[in-house]
């Protein structure tokens, strides 16, 4: 399972690794999270007749029983032989999954609190409405933003000494795409493929046209192509008045990690 705060790289990582010959990372389901999955959602973001999926539902004694199912139906469909699934709350269900699927690999990904508080304040939610996702913007403090990436930070880091956790830093991995998911294979116990690996480090303009990149960012990394183009945005987007107030929420857990304050 993939997870981390919000707006971290979950999307990039899972993209890369749904590259990768032998596991399928397909879209955000949300599956790990109590009773937050959309059926109509899983299977048509996974080409599959949703009342297949219905019946997958119905026929399931448990949340846990219709993961295995969906999980075992999508490494067939796909032909590869591991599912990774991507959600950021992921980081905050670590006890359930490793409880019911000890076998499992974590792999939390840490992006600058900095950072991750500019994109979360201008990425609007998403919400299911008339069969369809919607993008709602909801105004929070400042405050809400830095809590909530302190909070999921803590909870990921919590896990570090647990052999199956794997702990990445985003701006490790656009920096040097190669060595970081090298070291994410090593530490979920898949081999990295030479070829996977070469793709992975494409350049921007490397998209493909038909890819749709989020209108009004610079985000190549939305649609898998790595880039340090939104590394360190927070010295131009916050004001400072606002630095001043995200350094003294954050200060201690950035040092920790590594980054300069």
């Amino acid at each position: 399972v993939m997870g981390g705060a919000p707006r971290s790289g979950t999307t990039l990582l899972r993209k890369l690794f749904d590259r990768h010959p032998g596991i399928c990372a397909g879209p955000e389901t949300k599956l790990f999270v109590p009773a937050a999955f959309n059926l109509e959602w899983l299977a048509r973001s996974y080409a599959l007749p949703l009342e297949d999926v219905r019946s997958m539902r119905g026929s399931a004694g448990s949340q846990a029983a219709f993961i295995d199912a969906f999980a075992a139906r999508v490494r067939r469909e796909t032909g590869k032989e591991r599912w990774a699934e991507k959600t950021p709350q992921n980081i905050r269900n670590l006890d359930w999954i490793l409880a019911r699927w000890p076998q499992a690999s974590v792999v939390h990904i840490i992006r600058d609190g900095r950072d991750v508080i500019c994109s979360m304040r201008q990425h609007p939610d998403w919400r299911w409405v008339g069969g369809q996702w919607q993008k709602v913007l909801v105004p929070r403090p400042l405050e809400w933003y830095a809590r909530r990436w302190l909070d999921d930070t803590a909870t990921g880091m919590a896990w570090r000494s647990d052999p199956r956790y794997v702990e990445i830093r985003y701006e490790d991995l656009v920096a040097d795409p190669p060595a970081v998911l090298r070291a994410i294979c090593d530490g979920i116990g898949v081999t990295a493929d030479p070829a996977w690996l070469a793709e992975a480090t494409r350049r921007d303009d490397e998209l493909d046209d038909g890819n749709e990149v989020e209108p009004g960012t610079k985000r190549p990394d939305y649609e898998g192509a790595v880039s340090g183009a939104s590394v360190g945005r927070w010295r131009e987007d916050l004001d400072a008045q606002e630095r001043q107030e995200v350094e003294r929420l954050l200060g201690p857990r950035l040092r920790e990690l590594g980054y300069e304050v």
